[in-house]
């Protein structure tokens, strides 16, 4: 086995963000068209792509690859790019220029990629398959970041109860895409606690949310 690494199955969650680069493959929901990059948080660079990414991009269909190194990541990247040259594409229309990594786009490719990832896993290499389940856990390692994100609105815009709707590309409409992320995932800390953030949620969220539980004692009897 290269390296010396161990044999970990292609299912397995990750155990650390900071310090590990990974190889990243995209796919866009409902299309056979993919982003394949590297990133030391993959989140981050996800969210460059579009604040709704668990919308934008198939979570149940896409996977990271954990590198020792950002060389090696670099290299397998490489790699990649030259083995699928037939299968680049252009940018979705729907990605932000600012988002960059416009040439690192590919169609047709997500069963060559997948054999290549199984090869690397083989050699012992860590894989997070499908990625839904990293995005969960990292998730829920930033639930303190979501309480910040919550308090530098209040300070921007004032008390929950008097917040306008939420716009799409404004402060507010990036709140409550993350929100609908942690309903989505199942993520939403316990501590969050505001009945009136709750409301309005609920008034502006691009998602379902679960029925809200009757109040003890006010049951229609």
């Amino acid at each position: 086995m290269g390296g010396g690494r161990r044999l970990i199955p292609v299912g397995s969650i990750g155990r650390r963000v900071y310090g590990t680069t990974f190889l990243y493959v995209l796919p866009c929901a409902n299309e056979d068209h993919a982003k394949l990059g590297i990133a030391g948080d993959p989140l981050v660079r996800m969210q460059a792509f579009s604040s709704r990414y668990y919308e934008f991009f198939d979570l149940d269909a896409g996977w990271l690859l954990e590198a020792a190194t950002v060389a090696e990541a670099r290299t397998w990247e490489t790699t990649l790019k030259r083995q699928l040259r037939a299968h680049a594409a252009p940018a979705p229309l729907l990605v932000p220029a600012r988002a960059g990594g416009r040439t690192e786009w590919v169609r047709g490719a997500l069963s060559a990629l997948a054999g290549w990832r199984d090869a690397q896993v083989a050699q012992g290499f860590v894989a997070h398959a499908p990625l839904r389940g990293w995005v969960r856990q990292r998730l829920l390692q930033a639930g303190a970041d979501l309480q910040h994100h919550v308090q530098a609105m209040v300070e921007r815009f004032g008390a929950v109860a008097y917040w306008p709707p939420a716009v799409p590309g404004t402060p507010l409409g990036v709140l409550r895409d993350v929100l609908d992320a942690c309903v989505l995932l199942e993520t939403m800390p316990d501590d969050l606690g505001q009945a009136e953030l709750d409301a309005w949620h609920r008034r502006n969220s691009g998602v379902p949310l679960p029925a809200v539980s009757p109040t003890p004692g006010l049951e229609r009897r």
